[in-house]
């Protein structure tokens, strides 16, 4: 500050001079002598890290604005390649402090995560049996012994014992995954044995039917173009380059130990000091570590939805933070991760691509306890994450390190829009909202999840996932106006719309859903939830229409379903479970395209179903789609459902601008 008037700051951050951090330095230098006057910072070029850049509540009212290119990076550059013959590079593995070979899990060649060694070399392995008991080497809490299919022996068995340590194994049982490292393998009963630290739940016992196994790392697997094996005996990085690459130009970043996350904003929202009013624009943001330490893998267990993995971009106690225009790419964890005391924070016009789990979650870390049941738990605590906006975005390519991770996730988190984004190519859920499972108290009340184009999930992978996936109380949200399809599971659960335990209150409407592998809809259970003007078409296996439970803790299901349209080729049209199931079943248009006399509601025919008193005022017959084999839903003006009320919507209006 000079004679009284307040001096604008403005810095350079670029890779030959200031770093993100010491420009951060030198703001709150100028800060704690009375220039409170708002800064820029101009980011050019590619600035790597060396640890997490920290924002505390001392920080406010910044600008980061990056010139063409401009990237913030948590990664290592390997250079020096060599070329070994037979289609093999070598060079140096990083190194520790200590001078041993760091332990990395993921690799970058040119922009695209390559594939590590792994067997299968596609695909997953299928488990014969598993158990789990108390004590391991090590000082685990447990132990689990796993017997393997006669192919997978048969695999494992190329592998040499001394390469155990480094090797990981892939666990997937239904919609949860971890990572374990091998203890022993026995050829002599198809066995191996793994130790943890992390109990199986009773729902996540890991069966023959719904669970895979794939182990990573392996050195007799790495034998195919675009494939690289971390050799941690040689401390050497080998790859198999794909046609065409040259050493001299290729570009390959691993991400250093210890950056899991690039930014992290710290803010005390026990005390209500939030950082505040920093923005973001045209940045990108780079390469972020997993668990990993040391020169060993960490294992890690996961519950649902990769909820204990954090963000490359971690924020806590944080107001009026916006990222514009930024992309986010390469990580282990979710690109951003919003956790207690957000508010008021923007992510618009953004891509996130190749997230090792997920997009973004955003949600209060721990809320709860027995006293809140039924209760709606007010945003006006200092933990709340609410007011929140996510707009205008690409979010695809994750759950390539953890295949559980959600494109938007809403854990413990109100009053926040999820609108006009594309979400596609993801193993698990699109938008999942909510985080109580049965009849208790939610902040996950008013949500606005609108206009997003949401596709491509599951692929054969996990199972029990959704286009958009509810749980808990959620008075005021509304689902509205999406178009969800291709959501193929690997066994059972691949809706469209899922209203999983316990959620109630919420609206889904004006919703175009297509080629699922269950339901276009489906209730676990629920009270007071409202499905109308929705069309559900190509849903296949249990059906377009599917309810599981009528009376939990000791409270009566309902669902409105009304004037959707259903609309199927093989499957029932309304599945096991909706006859008992209270509500108001009204107007809606049904029709098989195989003929009336395939039509199945909940087990009866067309004629008993009308009969039983379920539906109200509900036709069967054509909707008179423009062309639906090329998923043309548009109505003839001779439609029945017009004649039902349904109200036509332009499902054109959904998805992101940014790639049209």
């Amino acid at each position: 500050m000079m004679n009284g008037v307040l001096l604008a700051i403005a810095l350079t951050v670029d890779p030959n001079g200031l770093s993100v951090e010491t420009a951060l330095e030198r703001i709150r230098t100028a800060r704690a002598g009375g220039d409170s006057a708002a800064a820029t910072v101009t980011v050019k070029g590619v600035n790597w890290l060396s640890r997490p850049v920290v924002f505390t509540a001392a920080d406010h009212d910044i600008d980061f604005i990056g010139e063409t290119d401009a990237m913030i990076s948590g990664g290592i550059r390997l250079g020096g390649w060599k070329d070994l013959g037979g289609g093999v590079w070598e060079t140096e593995a990083p190194k520790l402090p200590s001078g041993e070979t760091m332990f990395f899990d993921q690799l970058w060649v040119d922009g695209r995560r390559a594939a590590c060694a792994r067997l299968p070399s596609e695909g997953w392995f299928k488990v014969a049996e598993a158990k789990q008991l108390p004590g391991g080497r090590n000082g685990a809490k447990y132990t689990e012994f796993v017997a393997l299919s006669d192919e997978t022996a048969k695999a494992l068995a190329q592998v040499p014992e001394e390469d155990y340590p480094y090797l990981e194994v892939g666990v997937i049982c239904k919609w949860s995954y971890g990572l374990r490292t091998l203890g022993s393998y026995s050829a002599e009963t198809n066995s191996l044995t793994m130790a943890t630290d992390f109990p199986w739940q009773p729902w996540k016992i890991w069966r023959p039917n719904d669970t895979q196994v794939a182990f990573f790392n392996v050195r007799s697997a790495f034998d195919a173009p675009g494939e690289w094996f971390l050799d941690m005996k040689a401390g050497k990085v080998r790859y198999r380059p794909l046609p065409g690459e040259d050493p001299a130009r290729l570009e390959v970043i691993v991400p250093r130990q210890g950056v899991k996350a690039l930014l992290r904003f710290a803010g005390d929202w026990r005390k209500r000091e939030s950082v505040a009013n920093i923005r973001f624009r045209n940045i990108a943001f780079a390469h972020a570590a997993a668990e990993s330490t040391g020169n060993r893998p960490h294992p890690i267990d996961q519950y649902q939805a990769a909820c204990r993995m954090d963000g490359m971009i971690s924020l806590e106690g944080v107001r009026g933070i916006v990222f514009d225009a930024c992309n986010f790419s390469h990580c282990a964890g979710y690109g951003l991760r919003f956790h207690s005391g957000c508010t008021g924070n923007r992510i618009v016009n953004c891509r996130i691509s190749d997230p090792g789990a997920g997009g973004i979650w955003m949600g209060a870390d721990e809320i709860g306890g027995p006293d809140i049941a039924r209760k709606i738990l007010k945003p006006n605590r200092p933990d709340s994450v609410a007011f929140n906006v996510v707009s205008n975005c690409v979010i695809t390519g994750g759950g390539r390190y953890s295949p559980e991770g959600v494109g938007v996730c809403l854990s413990h988190c109100s009053d926040t829009a999820i609108v006009h984004n594309d979400i596609f190519d993801f193993y698990y859920s699109g938008i999942s909202v909510g985080w109580t499972w049965g009849f208790y108290g939610s902040v996950s009340q008013r949500n606005d999840i609108g206009f997003n184009r949401i596709w491509d999930l599951g692929k054969g992978v996990m199972s029990d996932m959704g286009g958009v996936y509810t749980l808990g109380t959620s008075f005021g949200t509304k689902v509205h106006d999406n178009v969800i399809h291709d959501v193929r599971s690997y066994d059972y659960g691949g809706w469209g719309l899922y209203c999983d335990e316990g959620s109630e209150g919420i609206v889904e409407e004006r919703n175009l859903i297509w080629n699922t592998t269950d339901g276009g809809f489906h209730q676990h259970y629920g009270v007071g939830c409202i499905i109308r003007n929705n069309i559900f078409a190509f849903n296949r296996m249990i059906g377009a229409v599917r309810m599981c439970r009528d009376v939990v803790q000791g409270v009566p299901c309902t669902l409105d379903f009304v004037n959707n349209i259903v609309y199927v080729k093989e499957g029932p049209l309304a599945s096991d479970g909706v006859h008992c199931v209270g509500g108001i079943w009204a107007n809606n248009l049904w029709y098989d395209v195989r003929g009336k006399d395939k039509a199945q509601f909940d087990k009866l025919d067309w004629d008993a179903w009308v009969a039983s008193g379920k539906e109200s005022g509900g036709v069967y017959g054509d909707p008179l789609f423009a062309d639906p084999e090329h998923f043309n839903f548009t109505l003839n003006a001779e439609s029945p459902a017009l004649k039902l009320g349904f109200k036509p919507f332009d499902y054109s209006r959904a998805g992101s601008s940014l790639d049209r």
